[in-house]
């Protein structure tokens, strides 16, 4: 992850099953302002897949992602 992207909110959604992350994340996001970035921490390689379509259908922005072993983390920008 960037040091230099700063995010507004943080979101740590590991240890949760589906669809409860993907959830969180749009409740999340609807709560946010437009421009607005969200730090997203989770570890249920499912929620990859789901991160990107919910961006792709509501029109935000995956700015970055990494994986540190189990470990996955987003950026995302919101619409």
């Amino acid at each position: 992850m960037s040091k230099d992207l700063a995010f507004e909110e943080k979101l740590d959604i590991r240890g949760l099953d589906c669809p409860v992350p993907i959830l969180r994340t749009k409740s999340m996001l609807a709560r946010m302002t437009s421009g607005d970035h969200l730090n997203i921490i989770a570890n249920n390689r499912e929620f990859i897949k789901e991160v990107h379509m919910l961006s792709t259908q509501l029109g935000h922005t995956i700015l970055e992602e990494d994986t540190e072993g189990e470990i996955l983390s987003f950026i995302v920008q919101k619409k």
